[in-house]
């Protein structure tokens, strides 16, 4: 029988990166003392953590998004992201008697999802799974901790009274530990996509060119003429102050395109939140041209990294702008300042891989226990097989292991 007990803690009480090192200054920023205040800042979650402990001793902690109603982030509410291709999955590559089910079963989801709250889960802003071992853990004593997370989930998932939770963007690693012993439990496996990374070996830029096959030399130098005879310059900021009025209208505009709510007022709150937090992290590549900024990439320095946040364009104006922006022009400054992995995030597979970038997969495990729990665990299921068809179309280093 395991050792290993578990506790859900709030803000006020969790330990800080005094308490608990690892969460002072981390590789990964989303692991971040400074990041995970900002998460708890959030009004669309309930921000809890769950703290694991052998012997008395904290040994790991983790964040829990708890999600109220069916208002929370897409892809941290696990009812929502069902059926939801906006969180992940592809029924266009479904074989056929699977795209009519899978069609079947989309009227069945508003009236399944509504019974599945409230609902927590195991992650954490930024796409990822946010578990933080204890410093001096051996790969071993962590393997031990990841084997037992979905049983003290369940556990937590009891104590907050939720009817659903979910473990999620699993790296392909700690899914070894975490998936059999998952789907023992009865947890039902997804592929969530992958995390896009480009890693950078090059000495300089000039360098990195060279690598290129001819096609992508010739196209990257193509699109930066473009871009200089369009009137645009590259302008890199750094710190809380980079994260200006003109950000803030390209943000609020982005958000308004695609129908998502808040405007300004959330946006506004969010940056402010940022700055306050994680500001001295901050990296904004924008593109000007006569004194307007008419695109931006917000990004999150740690140690040799780089992790994209969001970003904004003005779609009228500065065509061709996305790709010299993250792409070309990030990946310049990077070789000049010592950065060695910027993490893209997931989606966009096509693009990335095209310029570069590996994918690694990413795993969640789901459990459903109110009315209707069997759709959207069968939906879960057809959503996964899309995604990873998807992923495994891409080639080499982006194939998945459904279940593990």
């Amino acid at each position: 029988m395991s050792s290993l007990t578990a506790e859900v803690l709030d803000p006020a009480t969790r330990p800080t990166a005094t308490d608990f090192p690892a969460l002072d200054r981390p590789p990964v920023i989303w692991e971040d003392d400074r990041w995970w205040r900002f998460t708890e800042r959030t009004d669309l979650h309930e921000t809890r953590y769950l703290g694991v402990y052998e012997e008395g001793a904290l040994v790991a902690l983790a964040p829990l998004l708890v999600t109220r109603d069916g208002g929370g982030l897409l892809f941290y509410d696990a009812p929502k992201m069902v059926g939801d291709l906006g969180a992940f999955g592809d029924p266009e590559r479904l074989p056929e008697h699977e795209r009519a089910r899978w069609e079947q079963l989309a009227a069945a989801l508003p009236d399944a999802r509504r019974d599945q709250y409230p609902s927590v889960a195991l992650s954490v802003f930024g796409s990822h799974h946010g578990i933080v071992h204890a410093t001096g853990r051996t790969a071993a004593q962590q393997r031990a901790v990841l084997a037992e997370l979905p049983r003290l989930l369940d556990d937590a998932a009891c104590t907050l009274g939720c009817r659903s939770s979910a473990l999620l963007y699993v790296t392909d690693e700690q899914a070894e530990a975490i998936g059999p012993a998952a789907e023992a439990l009865g947890h039902t496996p997804a592929v969530l996509g992958a995390e896009s990374v480009m890693r950078l070996t090059a000495a300089d830029w000039d360098t990195y060119l060279a690598g290129l096959v001819s096609k992508k030399r010739v196209r990257t130098n193509r699109e930066l003429r473009q871009y200089a005879q369009d009137g645009f310059r590259t302008v890199i900021r750094e710190g809380p102050d980079a994260l200006t009025d003109s950000i803030v209208d390209l943000q609020v505009g982005l958000r308004a395109k695609y129908g998502l709510p808040g405007g300004r007022p959330r946006v506004q709150r969010d940056f402010d939140a940022i700055r306050e937090t994680v500001g001295d992290s901050i990296l904004v590549v924008s593109a000007e041209r006569d004194g307007e900024t008419l695109g931006f990439i917000l990004y999150l320095r740690s140690g040799d990294a780089l992790y994209g946040r969001t970003a904004g364009f003005d779609d009228d104006r500065a065509r061709g702008v996305y790709f010299v922006l993250t792409y070309y022009d990030t990946v310049r400054w990077c070789l000049a300042n010592g950065i060695r992995n910027i993490w893209y995030g997931l989606a966009a597979y096509e693009a990335k891989r095209l310029r570069g970038c590996d994918l690694e997969p990413r795993h969640g495990w789901f459990r459903f226990a109110g009315a209707g729990h069997k759709t959207l665990t069968e939906t879960v299921r057809l959503q996964s097989t899309g995604e990873d068809s998807r992923l495994r179309s891409l080639g080499p280093n982006s194939t998945t292991a459904q279940g593990d």
